[in-house]
């Protein structure tokens, strides 16, 4: 039997200069993310023998974006962070590569596609200012892989900010942008059930709806992440009103054409493992059944993507060595438990992710 094919629809990476608090908000120093995360670090912790992965989706890492006034020199100085992402991503995209850098010159050519950070809350002139800025940044090559954006939304933990947010004059107009004009790019949701609440999924269908309405059959696709962070850990039942609301939710987005959704991030919604004793891919699986019954049940397999969520899924997976592979391997259990066929199971390992972010493979 062949080693089954993987386009990994999810990863992050930095170099080493860009794992520190000035980079990343988020970041902690001394923290497990908190130092160079390479495309070869990332090639070492996906080896395996039984699968290959034939590239994979650079998701953007939230870089640290200043506060913008309303000048040109202000908006470059805002986007500093994210611009050097860029940069950086050229460097492997076009493989000039230097010591200590963790790529090599052949190894770009893994990156199928990019999903760029972008000042969505600015509206739709400075989201084309800004476009011209990035793609002179990236050059022509590494501009042609990217395929979408992605303006987190699960840090707005005001429902009303966010609603003001989403469903305002300037985020949709920006995000209409995506299309028309030889355009064709995505957007990937980022909305946390468990941190911030499912109330963040509703208003994200109803952004989805409004950013499409009069060009459904040509509208933007959204990419849900990691199954809209579910609190894998709660009892689902009668008493968890949020659990139906997610399922709702869920049952929504499957009726949008134009939706997907990435099974990935499992690992960061449950309680840490050990990398001397990893969960048990059996319990993983059945901590996440109730969720997964429902999303197989309502949601089209054929919108279905793996994304590992890589260096992520190390925190509280099994760590830097195992987390990858153990990821792949409860997703091969998902699969074969959801009596899939071939042609489906390649879909949600590769093809979907063709599929969503148009990519040249």
């Amino acid at each position: 039997m062949h080693p089954r094919r993987i386009l990994d629809a999810h990863i992050h990476l930095w170099p080493a200069s860009a794992a520190n608090p000035s980079s990343h908000s988020w970041m902690t120093p001394g923290a497990h993310l908190a130092k160079q995360y390479s495309v070869s670090d990332y090639l070492s912790a996906s080896a395996s023998s039984d699968a290959v992965v034939e590239g994979f989706v650079y998701v953007e890492t939230d870089r640290r974006v200043g506060s913008a006034g309303d000048g040109q020199s202000e908006h470059l100085e805002a986007w500093a962070e994210p611009l050097d992402e860029l940069r950086w991503l050229r460097r492997i995209v076009e493989g000039t590569s230097e010591e200590g850098a963790g790529f090599t010159a052949e190894q770009g050519r893994l990156m199928k596609g990019i999903v760029a950070w972008a000042p969505l809350d600015r509206g739709p002139d400075v989201f084309e200012e800004y476009v011209a800025k990035a793609r002179e940044v990236a050059g022509e090559k590494t501009w042609g892989r990217v395929k979408g954006f992605r303006f987190l939304l699960q840090g707005i933990k005001d429902e009303g900010a966010l609603r003001k947010l989403v469903l305002g004059e300037g985020f949709v107009g920006a995000m209409r942008r995506f299309r028309g004009e030889g355009r064709d790019w995505s957007f990937d949701v980022g909305v946390d059930m468990r941190r911030a609440g499912v109330w963040q999924l509703e208003l994200a269908a109803e952004m989805i709806v409004k950013v499409n309405r009069g060009m459904e059959k040509d509208g933007v696709r959204f990419i849900l992440n990691h199954l809209c962070k579910p609190s894998l850990e709660d009892d689902v039942g009668d008493d968890n009103r949020d659990w139906y609301r997610w399922c709702a939710a869920i049952t929504r987005f499957a009726g949008m054409h134009n939706v997907y959704m990435k099974l990935s991030g499992g690992f960061s919604e449950m309680e840490d493992q050990d990398p001397s004793h990893p969960m048990p891919v059996t319990e993983v699986v059945t901590k996440m059944r109730p969720w997964l019954n429902h999303l197989f049940a309502h949601f089209p397999t054929s919108r279905i993507l793996f994304g590992s969520d890589w260096p992520v899924c190390n925190v509280r997976g099994p760590g830097d060595e195992l987390s990858w592979n153990h990821w792949r391997a409860v997703v091969e259990q998902v699969l074969e438990e959801y009596g899939l066929s071939e042609r489906e199971k390649d879909r949600i390992w590769y093809g979907t992710a063709v599929e969503a972010y148009k990519l040249d493979t």
